[in-house]
């Protein structure tokens, strides 16, 4: 008799030490859930409370790993930690030593396809004596899923017309190609997109032979994501509110731009858009945005990844920061950072957009949702 099942978990990483630029701080570290995906309710299973600020989660299914940033204010390096996942009931374990990040205020992690490499990107603050200043930086995965200190680094430089948000380099994600080739960086401080090369056999990242990709000014792009064919990418610039479309060529790396799409609507509150994340089928796109609290399903044309349509739907909170899907892509799950929700919402299975509020729970200050199915006893 197979008594195996399938179980779908859904991480929060939630701010629980006051930073400046956050309204709150009411979380307690990583929240763990179950996701039933036939109803899409929420259970709450176990709290990782050995992590400060964990802004930003990457999980390795296969290792039953995670890696969790820690974005601090007060100290010039972040870390990353790696804790491993017990499928069965939710627990999360710190596994070897958290490692420095080699720059202040890590927002983003992320591991390249093999689960191998590790890969960070720090924002920093608006001081370019901060130092060691390494807008990202690379770590090896052992075999044990813990990780070693850092394998490459690199410093951007430049800045954005914007004097409040782009007097210095921001990185603001580390994004591995789907061939597991390159890593594309989004600096919201320098308008740009840079491609470094994964050096698998060193497990870091080298430079590229291309140009990085100059956006409009001031911009600001956060974070990107890859169309199902491995050919386009979207980057969601936040301080334009807008989408990029972009080539991406699988011999160089190099980004070309195809087009932008405006986020707002006229005469909509001033906002910030956030999220970003792809369906596996090819045909949407969804993005989010703080103000305005909503989260946009853009249908996408087959073969060119176009944008051909925008549906907004509320997100069920306030500040949408983050969105993922769920492994069955039914359902779409939302981090509401300031008022202190998780929510998940039910797909129509045609469109692919919001159709109701499925379930809503608590969870103080949720930065950042990742979900994963596990097969368990």
């Amino acid at each position: 008799m197979n008594d195996r099942i399938d179980r779908t978990l859904v991480f929060a990483g939630c701010l629980n030490r006051p930073i400046p630029h956050f309204t709150s701080a009411n979380g307690n570290g990583i929240a763990v859930f179950s996701l039933d995906e036939i109803s899409g309710r929420l259970s709450f299973l176990a709290e990782f409370t050995d992590i400060d600020n964990p802004t930003y989660l990457a999980v390795v299914q296969e290792r039953r790993m995670l890696y969790a940033t820690s974005e601090l204010i007060d100290s010039p390096e972040g870390f990353i930690s790696a804790v491993r996942i017990d499928a069965a009931n939710g627990a999360l374990t710190l596994v070897g030593q958290r490692q420095r990040t080699r720059g202040r205020l890590t927002a983003w992690c992320a591991t390249d396809a093999r689960g191998e490499v590790a890969l960070v990107a720090n924002y920093a603050r608006e001081r370019p004596d901060d130092e060691p200043r390494r807008h990202v930086a690379s770590f090896s995965i052992l075999a044990d899923g813990t990780l070693t200190s850092v394998t490459s680094e690199f410093t951007h430089e430049g800045r954005g017309p914007r004097d409040d948000r782009q007097s210095v380099p921001h990185a603001h994600c580390a994004v591995p190609s789907p061939d597991n080739r390159f890593v594309i960086v989004a600096d919201l401080g320098t308008d740009e997109l840079t491609t470094y090369r994964l050096d698998q056999p060193r497990r870091a990242l080298g430079p590229a032979n291309t140009a990085p990709l100059k956006l409009a000014p001031g911009s600001g792009p956060r974070h990107l994501t890859f169309h199902s064919n491995g050919a386009i990418a979207y980057v969601i610039c936040e301080l334009a509110n807008a989408i990029d479309r972009l080539a991406y060529d699988r011999d160089t790396g190099e980004l070309r731009w195809l087009e932008r799409t405006d986020m707002l609507p006229a005469g909509a509150m001033p906002s910030f858009a956030a999220g970003l994340v792809a369906s596996a089928n090819g045909r949407q796109l969804y993005a989010s945005l703080r103000g305005e609290d909503s989260v946009i399903t853009y249908a996408l044309e087959e073969g060119s990844g176009r944008i051909v349509g925008a549906s907004p739907s509320p997100s069920g909170g306030k500040t949408p920061r983050s969105i993922a899907l769920s492994p069955s892509g039914k359902f779409l799950l939302v981090a509401n950072q300031d008022s202190d929700l998780l929510a998940s919402w039910r797909l129509d299975p045609r469109t692919g957009i919001p159709l109701e509020q499925a379930d809503s729970v608590r969870v103080g200050t949720p930065m950042c949702v990742q979900a994963a199915t596990f097969r368990t006893k």
